[in-house]
């Protein structure tokens, strides 16, 4: 009675914890029948793939399939290895799922209900389609929707057509896709089925992005995340930040598109969901390296190719390859970068040989299956002769008969003489068609193949020129090789090289961009005339250096105000100018605008080399110059004129060329654009706020542990007229809160014996609501969002910026007419912190001898923070190093960190005492 008691308390319970133990219990009094046992093994299992607890959901299906056997329970047996796989495919680990579900075949067929069969093929086909193996998804889908056609309800057959709507967003089949997605929702709206509303939702989201149509994407994707939210599906909600990611980075808002890809990696992580996580780590890598975080960038990307590889995903394997190059080469690691694109190119050429030999391997199965073919008729002949002989011996009597049955079989062996011989030759000529095709695509891959060829050529001779100076000249900086008098000319040439290779490597990135479709315009209004004027002074000083004339001829008026992408306009020019000195030698370029009816016409003429017929047709193809002697003679990668094509084109406009060889040429480009009344903002721009001079007037309590800090701080404030209640920890700031109900609260975050976070918890709960700020170094995005989570009002960083610090205050304090002293003398709260150096070099050395880590950080969190107030960079950057190697578990460092710690103090206090006169 008493474990009947406890198996519907059990049946009942809804926390995995308890109904975990209770499981346990049931099971070790041994007193359940076999079925009961299945029943506890299969609901905890149920319960922990509900709870996002994968290795437990695993743990217990495997517990029930290894129970009992298909032929004493069919239906919980087969629905335990079904299971395991649905675990594996919410974990990300389709090679797992797909080895369960494979398993579960044989059982599915044996099953009365085919819709069991049909479900399982289903989830095999999203196993495969989310391996990228879409023949596989297909075939399987194929099967589920024969079966739902016959024995399923509405609610399946939309499902399957929901997951083979996915194979045409795979085939780029994007407008397809989108009719069957509608079609789906109109039918999970009449069912009421919201989930199946929501993904409808987001993956109408994926069709609309890889159009180009990012509000109505976002549109999507945000009406399906707020679902997700309400429900708190961890695993849509990864997909669906990380989908709404990917759209803010082609947008270039990167800032919104860093915060969703953080937080597809953290619901990832919450799951356990290595897929969803990688594609997290991948786009938080893309950002970081738009954002130009190099560093950062490469330690991400460094993460997602090593998961990558550990759950062989090649596809993402391979994009870190190219993202490789590009972060080598803007860190400047210009043998790398090339290194890490040779192994991309690799890569991609191994991927298409793959392909290639797939499909000759098709081709020869189809010529030895002709052959089997050929081999059975003339077996089947052979066996007709046999038979004809035993025929003439069993009736030797029917000699007329035989001889005319002989007749019949050798006029239709002529016959089929004659269709051999037919057949022969017409698959002579198709063998020869054949082999004249393929010889013309192997002339086609040798031209491709020696045009990527030059053109690497040509690029790295472009990157290693710029580079040969740079590091020559940084070579000779290093060694004294100049005069103190020259050292802003060899500085201009570094400079001068550098803005080359960044020229270069931009150029690559745009059309990379462009190919993709992930090149956007930016328009907004602007002066056309300043733009011209600006490209003009930009290349004049080049065009003279030369011994030309660059002459500008505007037509357009002192101004031409339009919505355009002035980046990319600028870009255009810059480049036909450009193009033009640089191919010309003696006489002139000039730059002319003028005016028509539906937009404006720029006219680049110069009197260099000019073209010739041939290469006017290739002169806008990527990689391509006039011819191979112009890269040697005056340098470029063939991609500006394509690159500047391209994008007059984006803009609706284009580009034209007239030349004649010897006799200079002449680039016309249309822009289509509508001139505007400027704005009011453009033409006079808005001041900036000047700092407020007058003084406030209330009480603040400062919290801040360090002592120098907190007297700092508390000068500031009472020079602005504001009482101060000054603590020193987190414990005596929620005492005095209590006691004195100060206006503004100031509280750092690490303190001792009660930090700021906790202080704030408990001040909230003790009713206080005035405003509390948090006080802090730590700048960075994601501990400013925690902060303001946890209920802060705001954020004050240190050091102080006096503005900022007063403009925050002034919202909680009445303004006085007392004025702030713009200066304060620091010297004393400088000499006193200086003098605390002793003391809390020897506290480093004994946390260090100690191995007392954790204290070791709080000391190194202490002075850095302070340095950083007393403007004391040396200490402060060796102490942050130290924090944050500690921080890391970075122990291999430690000691000489902490010996360059010692070191920046020991030295700034023999420079405080030098400074002092003696009396």
């Amino acid at each position: 009675m008493a474990a009947n008691s406890l198996f519907e308390q059990f049946t009942q319970q809804e926390q995995w914890e308890d109904k975990h133990q209770l499981g346990l219990q049931l099971i070790s009094q041994g007193s359940l029948s076999n079925e009961q046992t299945l029943d506890v093994y299969m609901q905890l299992a149920d319960l922990a793939l509900e709870k996002d607890l994968f290795s437990k959901a695993i743990e217990n299906y495997q517990k029930v399939e290894l129970s009992t056997s298909f032929d004493t329970n069919p239906e919980r047996f087969f629905r335990a290895i079904k299971m395991q796989g649905v675990t594996y495919y919410y974990q990300g680990l389709m090679q797992q799922a797909l080895i369960a579900y494979l398993k579960a075949i044989p059982f599915a067929e044996k099953m009365p209900d085919p819709l069991a069969k049909a479900n399982l093929m289903s989830n095999i086909g999203l196993a495969y389609f989310d391996m990228f193996n879409l023949n596989q998804a297909l075939n399987y889908y194929k099967q589920a929707k024969d079966i739902y056609e016959q024995h399923g309800s509405e609610q399946d057959k939309a499902d399957i057509l929901h997951n083979i709507a996915g194979i045409y967003i795979r085939l780029s089949s994007y407008e397809v896709a989108l009719e069957m997605y509608r079609e789906t929702l109109n039918i999970f709206q009449s069912l009421g089925d919201m989930d199946g509303v929501a993904q409808s939702y987001g993956n109408m989201g994926v069709a609309y992005s890889e159009l180009g149509q990012y509000q109505l994407s976002l549109h999507y994707y945000q009406r399906a995340l707020r679902y997700y939210q309400e429900t708190n599906n961890a695993y849509f909600l990864s997909s669906r930040h990380g989908n709404i990611a990917n759209v803010y980075l082609r947008t270039g808002d990167l800032e919104l598109a860093l915060s969703h890809a953080e937080k597809a990696i953290e619901f990832a992580k919450k799951i356990d969901n290595k897929a969803l996580e990688l594609a997290g780590v991948l786009s938080q890598a893309k950002i970081e390296l738009l954002q130009n975080k190099l560093t950062k960038a490469e330690s991400t990307l460094t993460t997602s190719v090593q998961m990558a590889k550990e759950y062989k995903d090649d596809l993402r394997v391979q994009d870190g390859m190219g993202m490789m190059a590009l972060i080598k080469a803007g860190q400047g690691d210009f043998a790398t970068a090339v290194a890490n694109f040779d192994k991309f190119v690799r890569s991609f050429n191994s991927v298409q040989n793959a392909k290639l030999l797939k499909s000759m391997g098709e081709l020869q199965s189809q010529i030895q299956a002709t052959q089997l073919n050929q081999e059975i008729i003339e077996l089947k002949q052979r066996q007709q002769v046999q038979d004809l002989e035993m025929s003439k011996q069993r009736q030797l009597g029917i000699m007329l008969f035989i001889l005319f049955v002989m007749l019949v079989v050798t006029g239709i062996t002529v016959y089929r003489r004659s269709i051999e011989k037919g057949a022969k030759e017409q698959l002579s000529l198709m063998v020869a068609k054949r082999t004249k095709e393929l010889e013309e695509t192997a002339e086609k891959l040798r031209r491709a193949n020696e045009i990527k060829s030059q053109f690497l050529a040509n690029i790295s001779h472009e990157i290693r020129t710029p580079l040969t100076a740079i590091l020559g000249q940084t070579d000779n900086l290093i060694n004294g090789y100049y005069k103190p008098e020259h050292l802003n000319d060899e500085l201009a040439v570094i400079q001068k090289q550098s803005d080359h290779l960044k020229e270069l490597i931009n150029d690559v990135l745009d059309i990379s961009k462009i190919e993709a479709n992930k090149l956007e315009l930016s328009l907004k209004e602007g002066d056309l005339v300043r733009l011209l004027t600006d490209v003009h002074s930009m290349l004049s000083g080049q065009a003279k250096d030369k011994g030309l004339n660059f002459a500008f001829h505007n037509e357009l008026g002192e101004q031409y105000y339009s919505l355009l992408d002035f980046t990319r306009i600028k870009q255009i020019l810059i480049n036909l100018c450009a193009n033009a000195i640089k191919f010309t030698n003696q006489g002139e370029v000039e730059l002319k605008v003028s005016r028509v009816e539906q937009g404006v016409w720029f006219y680049v003429t110069d009197t260099g080399i000019g073209m010739n017929a041939e290469q006017l047709k290739q002169i806008f193809d990527c990689f391509s110059q006039g011819d191979n002697s112009i890269s040697r003679r005056f340098g470029g990668t063939g991609l500006g004129l394509s690159l500047s094509q391209q994008l007059a084109m984006m803009m609706g406009g284009y580009i034209s060329v007239e030349s004649e060889l010897n006799q200079g040429s002449v680039f016309s480009f249309y822009l289509p654009c509508k001139e505007y009344i400027p704005s009011s903002d453009i033409i006079e721009p808005a001041k900036l706020e000047q700092h407020a001079a007058n003084g406030l007037s209330g009480k603040v309590l400062l919290a801040e542990d360090h002592p120098d800090n907190r007297r700092l701080i508390s000068r500031y404030l009472e020079s602005m007229g504001l009482e101060v209640i000054a603590v020193e920890n987190g414990e005596q700031a929620v005492e005095q809160c209590l006691k004195e109900f100060p206006d503004v609260v100031l509280l750092d975050i690490q303190m001792p014996v009660l930090d700021g976070l906790s202080a704030l918890k408990l001040l909230h709960e003790c009713g206080f609501t005035q405003p509390v700020y948090a006080l802090t170094a730590n700048a960075i995005s994601h501990e400013i969002d925690g902060y303001l989570q946890a209920g802060f009002t705001g954020y004050l960083a240190k050091p102080i910026d006096k503005k900022v610090f007063y403009t925050q205050l002034a919202k909680h304090c009445k303004k006085d007419a007392v004025t702030i002293k713009s200066q304060h003398d620091m010297s004393d709260l400088v000499a006193s912190f200086i003098a605390s150096f002793e003391h809390e070099s020897a506290l480093i050395q004994q946390h260090f001898a100690a191995d007392k880590y954790f204290d070791l950080q709080q000391d190194a969190h202490r002075i850095g923070g302070a340095a950083k107030m007393f403007a004391l960079d040396e200490v402060a950057v060796s102490a942050m190093a130290l924090e944050s190697a500690l921080k890391q578990q970075k122990l291999s460092d430690l000691t000489s960190l902490v010996a360059q710690l010692l070191e920046q103090l020991h030295c700034a206090a023999v420079s405080q005492n030098n400074s002092i006169s003696p009396s």
